[in-house]
């Protein structure tokens, strides 16, 4: 149950971000190419720009070149990113407009190919993990010294969410970039604590594991007609969001995984987003999501699903899973790879690992002792 108070403090904590660089509010020019008909999308990619008495710029579908080209036509100064590879796709399309390459999708009819200016860009909003800082440096070039990346993390519950701005933290983002997703800290209007299961705080606790909950007037007021669910994710007076996370010693909140998203293998428990960010630091890998996948001996097996390259022929599971052990402790090293041609999304991008689960549920039927597959991957059409 979503109340309008909820609505009206949620849009109002991203007007406070999006409207970041702008010479006055009204100034705002907000982008966004991901569904703003939704449950919450009018709380984050529409009543900020009309609150703030700003314009909003509606795309039909997140496609990178598109994306390139509005922001350089509409002059947009704050632009929704959606998850990392998207905001990777749409700094490569910048970057080949403004070079006149060719080979990407610059639209002849709309804009001149070395016409992609995104000077105007003032904040890029992204999340489901952090945007690798080459990426960062290269849309900073791109855009102008004043240009900001901003991650976030919340959910439908609790709207307001976390802010993390790299360039704040940078010394923080260029160490850990690659193998932690930090999310930084609650906006202004969220009360937030990381909580262990006996409702003790550990926030004084760095390093330890725990749940995000979260008080604020953009908080849900329950679960309609379902009193049960309600005192479940309020107890101990805060919301239970049901993420993994923990404080470093500044206090920077760093997101582990979703609690439904961690594998337990062979007694450990595993990040999947920890694993998917060094996989991605492959140059052949375009996406991968990691899940946990039934095995005799491991209990869950950790398990790369891969996008490779266009032309990265060969790409074999054993040079990702070598790839992987010489970053890796060995209990997160994936124990096998398949290869796909894509992978189950929603529109911004964020994999649906329940359907990827489902997919290959039997994977590892008839494994090795060694823990790993007995055929080899195949590939997904």
């Amino acid at each position: 149950m979503l109340s309008h108070t909820y609505a009206y403090m949620g849009a109002m904590s991203f007007a406070l971000s999006l409207t970041r660089g702008v010479r006055v509010e009204a100034d705002l020019k907000l982008c966004s190419f991901l569904p703003i008909i939704y449950h919450v999308a009018d709380e984050v990619l529409s009543l900020p720009a009309f609150l703030a008495g700003g314009s909003l710029v509606i795309g039909r579908k997140p496609v990178p070149a598109q994306m390139a080209q509005a922001v350089a036509r509409e002059r947009v100064t704050a632009l929704w990113g959606g998850s990392p590879q998207l905001v990777k796709a749409l700094a490569a399309e910048l970057d080949a407009g403004q070079q006149g390459d060719g080979e990407h999708s610059v639209d002849a009819h709309s804009l001149d190919a070395h016409s992609l200016d995104a000077h105007s860009l003032q904040v890029l909003v992204y999340g489901w993990g952090a945007v690798e800082p080459a990426v960062r440096a290269r849309l900073q070039e791109l855009c102008g010294d004043q240009f900001l990346l901003v991650g976030i993390f919340g959910q439908t519950e609790a709207i307001s969410c976390h802010r993390f701005w790299p360039d704040v933290w940078e010394d923080t983002y260029l160490a850990t970039a690659s193998q932690l997703n930090y999310v930084g800290i609650p906006n202004p209007l969220l009360g937030s604590t990381v909580m262990d299961a006996d409702g003790a705080h550990l926030l004084d606790r760095p390093g330890v594991p725990g749940e995000a909950v979260y008080r604020s007037p953009a908080v849900a007021s329950g679960y309609y007609r379902d009193e049960a669910a309600t005192r479940e994710a309020f107890r101990h007076g805060w919301f239970h969001s049901g993420d993994s996370c923990m404080v470093d010693e500044n206090g920077l909140r760093i997101m582990v995984d979703r609690y439904k998203d961690i594998i337990k293998s062979g007694g450990e428990n595993v990040s999947s987003l920890r694993v998917e960010a060094i996989l991605h630091q492959h140059a052949d890998v375009v996406k991968a999501a990691v899940i946990g996948l039934g095995h005799d001996r491991w209990g869950e097996a950790v398990t790369a699903i891969v996008v490779p390259r266009r032309g990265a022929d060969g790409l074999s599971e054993e040079a990702l899973m070598a790839f992987c052990r010489e970053r890796l402790a060995g209990f997160e090293t994936p124990k096998g790879v398949i290869f796909a041609t894509a992978l189950p999304e929603t529109v911004g991008g964020k994999v649906l690992k329940y359907k990827l689960r489902e997919q290959y549920a039997g994977h590892y039927q008839g494994a090795d002792p060694g823990g790993e597959s007995s055929e080899s991957p195949t590939l997904t059409t």
